[in-house]
Formats: C-alpha cells, sequence, structure tokens
C-alpha cells in the first residue's frame, strides 16, 4: 500500500506540472491532464478514456476490458492502463472501497464498496454524436429489456504482495459481475458463474465493432457505500471462479 501511495504522489506531482504548461499554452482548457488514452478533466470531474466497441456474442460479464483481455465477454475494450484511471478518479476526489469479498469469520458474502460513479458513453451511432449511459449499451439476455439505470462503484482492485497493481495485470476495468481485482464494479452481489450471467450487447445502442467510443466516468456526488448490513451466507451463495473464496 505505501508502495501504490508514493507512486500515486509522484503520478499527481507529475499531473501538476502537465496543468501548469497547460495552462500556460492551452487557457480554453487549463485543468485536462492528458494521459495515453485517458483525460482527466478537473474542472469538469470528468475521467475520459478512449475505447473501442466489440460486439461480443455471448454473455457479458465486463462493460470494459484492456485489450487483449476477456474481450469475448465485454462492450467496449480500451488501450488504457486502469491505473492511470484510479489515480485520475482519486484526484477527482473519489475514494476507493474495496471488491466484493467474504468475511472468514462469520462466512458471510458482502458486495463491492466505493465511491459511487456514473458512466456514459459518446460515440457516433448512425451518423449522429450520442451520449448515453453504459446501462443503455446492455440488455437482458432473456428478456431484450435495456439494464436498469444504477450508479457503479469504485471499488479500486487490489494491491499485489509484489506492489503491482492488480487490474493492470488482469485488464479488468469495468465488471457487471463481481470481480476480486475489478476497478470498477456494480453495487450488488453479482455472481460470476456462467450459468447466472444475464446480459449482452444491445445492437440497437453498440455500434458495428471497432467503433471509437469515449466512455466517460464521474463520481456520483452520493455517499460512498459502506458494508451492507446484511450479505449472503458462503454455504448460500455461488459467487463464481472469479472471486478469492468462489467455487
Amino acid at each position: 500500500m505505501i508502495r501504490l501511495r508514493l507512486n500515486l504522489i509522484i503520478s499527481l506531482l507529475a499531473c501538476g506540472t502537465v496543468l501548469a504548461d497547460q495552462a500556460a499554452t492551452e487557457p480554453s482548457e487549463p485543468r485536462v491532464a492528458r494521459f495515453p488514452h485517458v483525460e482527466i478533466d478537473l474542472n469538469n470531474k470528468q475521467i475520459r478514456v478512449q475505447c473501442e466497441t466489440l460486439n461480443a456474442h455471448m454473455p457479458l460479464e465486463f462493460f470494459c476490458v484492456v485489450r487483449g483481455g476477456q474481450e469475448h465477454e465485454s462492450v467496449l475494450r480500451t488501450d488504457a492502463r486502469p491505473s492511470t484511471i484510479h489515480f485520475g478518479l482519486l484526484a477527482l476526489g473519489a475514494k476507493p472501497g474495496e471488491p466484493a469479498h467474504v468475511d472468514q469469520a462469520t462466512r458471510m458474502w458482502y458486495a463491492p464498496t466505493g465511491d459511487p460513479v456514473k458512466i456514459s458513453c459518446r460515440y457516433l451511432l448512425n451518423g449522429k454524436m450520442v451520449e448515453v449511459p453504459a446501462c443503455r449499451m446492455m440488455r437482458s439476455v432473456k428478456t431484450k429489456q435495456e439494464m436498469p439505470p444504477m450508479d457503479w462503484v469504485f471499488d479500486g482492485s487490489r494491491l499485489l504482495p509484489d506492489g503491482r497493481y492488480a487490474a493492470d495485470l488482469t485488464g479488468y476495468v469495468v465488471s457487471i459481475v463481481n470481480f476480486d481485482l475489478t476497478m470498477i464494479d456494480v453495487p450488488e452481489l453479482a455472481s460470476n458463474a456462467n450459468e447466472t450471467l444475464e446480459w449482452e450487447y444491445d445492437p440497437d445502442w453498440v455500434p458495428t465493432k471497432g467503433t471509437a467510443v469515449t466512455m466517460i466516468i464521474e463520481p456520483a456526488g452520493a455517499p460512498a457505500a459502506t458494508r451492507p448490513a446484511a450479505g449472503k451466507p458462503a454455504d448460500q451463495y455461488n459467487p463464481g471462479p472469479g472471486l478469492n473464496g468462489g467455487n
């Protein structure tokens, strides 16, 4: 944790230098820090991530992954580093929580926690530029109904024992079912077991594979999600193989 904090402090100092340089050269956007495939807009409190569509033809586990990762189960892919996005959220004042996990003492599963964030996407659809909530780009496998709107949670992935940021290794940026090492998750217990997957991409709202998309992540402004008063007993819940303690 100390190493991660030191790295973030160094990044923050670098960001300050970038912002100072831009203030002198780009007065119209004096507080936008640019990193590879990521913009951190301090004025508008936005993280803008360069992505592209995937058109995965199977039930989804993710909304966004890093290129070369679980692309067959995701709506979007990106070349951005999850740790850069994590840093950007910290710069906007968001605080990470923790991924879904089992409490070994009580043998109860608890949902992910962390500051809530909103996710929307801007892209060209049928010749018009649109900006839609991320949920609108997914629909139920069974009913074909749009995913209900929600705020996501910044659970923050994990720091591995060797000091590396886990999401940089897994490529898990935004998940729609719980994973131990994802950076942004849904605010509820959602098993990643194959038989429980319930969402697919919506071809009415997701354009052809390879279409450029700007994913916009913003603090939702609501209070941070803390541990729920009640979880699910470990002997009555199968979280799937993607969680520490899962089957």
